[in-house]
């Protein structure tokens, strides 16, 4: 579903952002991990396999396979009617890296498979310490190459891109370019800081293939989309309270880069967010320790949006936008959100005198859950999340 690719192509960058936040290799370990998400209309469960390796000469190796199998009770998810429908994405990973004493290098290829939509993202970082080890500097940089699907209508893509699809399977291409720089310094032995900037720039059928606006039949987004965000994260540690605190702020926002279409007088995007987060971590013991996290979320949409049983007279109606454009998507609309959530990572060293379970004795479990409260249409949803991880 289009909502799950984009969600996908905003993690490849979020995880191109973290690349560079440590120079140390990988080490030998299994990770399994689960997910749960669930809303009023939307299910989404999400089993992980991640695998690293450690390979000779400052090589190392990692791979990973998740499996997302969404529920929805929508339309939009390419449906005749608005009943149950349940979508697959695999997903599978692989990753290699080289460290040289204060340098280390990534090269990382993804591909992503639904129904309706297919990906293919290459991704590299760069990073090196300086000053003893005290700051950081990373890069990334890649590209990601994306089919939509139809599964009920005739393809309607840009037409510049047109005469691709008709001489291929059907499908419309969706293409980006992303990368980010980052810097981190430690300022004392209890205090670090960080920012990062990020961007990716998006060409093709960018809208849901199935999700109707009203006036113009299904949405129609512009063809270019320049995603760009700056972030600040803080630190601190009291050693005295054995707990951890750090702030996060983020503001995003989206541009049509480049000459307007002939048919827009202004930017027809213009959508802006900004994300605040704050996370407590304490060790209550030796071998466990919690972490609450709280996230608030604010977001302007573009300018096409439009929520018309309300206000019939945004978005598209408006004069400086083309009237080409439209979408009543909740998701790009005015969302608020407010996300506490809870966290447990406990080490089960405990187990090593215990014969069957003493297998599990070196790796770590952790269980989260937290609580999406949102304002627009898709309602308040549940997140619980497990994991192990053990060496090998």
């Amino acid at each position: 579903m289009k909502r799950a690719a984009l969600c996908l192509l905003a993690g490849l960058v979020l995880l191109g952002a973290l690349l560079w936040r440590s120079t140390a290799r990988a080490d030998d370990r299994v990770t399994i991990r689960g997910a749960h998400y669930r809303e009023p209309s939307t299910r989404v469960i999400q089993p992980v396999v991640e695998i690293t390796k450690d390979l000779p000469h400052g090589f190392d190796v990692n791979a990973h396979y998740l499996v997302d199998t969404i529920t929805s009770a929508s339309a939009a998810a390419g449906t005749s009617v608005d009943n149950i429908f349940t979508e697959i994405r695999s997903e599978v990973g692989l990753g290699f890296g080289k460290t040289w004493d204060r340098t280390r290098a990534t090269l990382s290829y993804k591909y992503s498979a639904e129904s309706d939509y297919w990906s293919h993202a290459v991704w590299a970082s760069l990073s090196r310490t300086f000053w003893g080890n005290t700051a950081t500097v990373g890069a990334f940089s890649g590209f990601s190459l994306d089919s939509v699907g139809f599964r009920s209508r005739t393809p309607t893509c840009p037409p510049t891109q047109l005469p691709k699809v008709l001489a291929a399977d059907g499908s419309c291409p969706e293409n980006s370019v992303f990368g980010g720089v980052g810097y981190t310094q430690v300022l004392s032995p209890v205090a670090v800081a960080q920012i990062n900037l990020d961007t990716a720039y998006l060409d093709g059928f960018l809208a849901n293939p199935y999700r109707p606006a009203p006036g113009i039949g299904y949405e129609v987004f512009p063809d270019r989309r320049l995603r760009t965000a700056i972030s600040v994260r803080a630190g601190y540690y009291l050693p005295q309270a054995e707990t951890g605190l750090q702030v996060q702020y983020r503001y995003y926002r989206d541009f049509y880069p480049g000459a307007l279409p002939p048919e827009a007088t202004a930017d027809p995007w213009g959508l802006s967010a900004s994300m605040v987060e704050g996370r407590i971590y304490h060790r209550l013991s030796s071998d466990l320790e919690v972490r609450f996290l709280y996230r608030t979320y604010f977001q302007q949409p573009p300018a096409f949006w439009c929520d018309v049983p309300s206000n019939a007279g945004c978005g598209p109606m408006s004069v400086s936008v083309s009237s080409k454009y439209g979408s009543s998507d909740p998701a790009i609309g005015p969302v608020r959100t407010q996300y506490p959530e809870v966290k447990l990572m406990w080490d089960a060293s405990a187990w090593q005198p215990i014969p069957f379970f003493r297998w599990f004795a070196a790796g770590t479990f952790e269980i989260s859950y937290g609580r999406y409260f949102q304002n627009n249409s898709f309602g308040d949803a549940h997140v619980l999340q497990a994991g192990y991880s053990m060496p090998y």
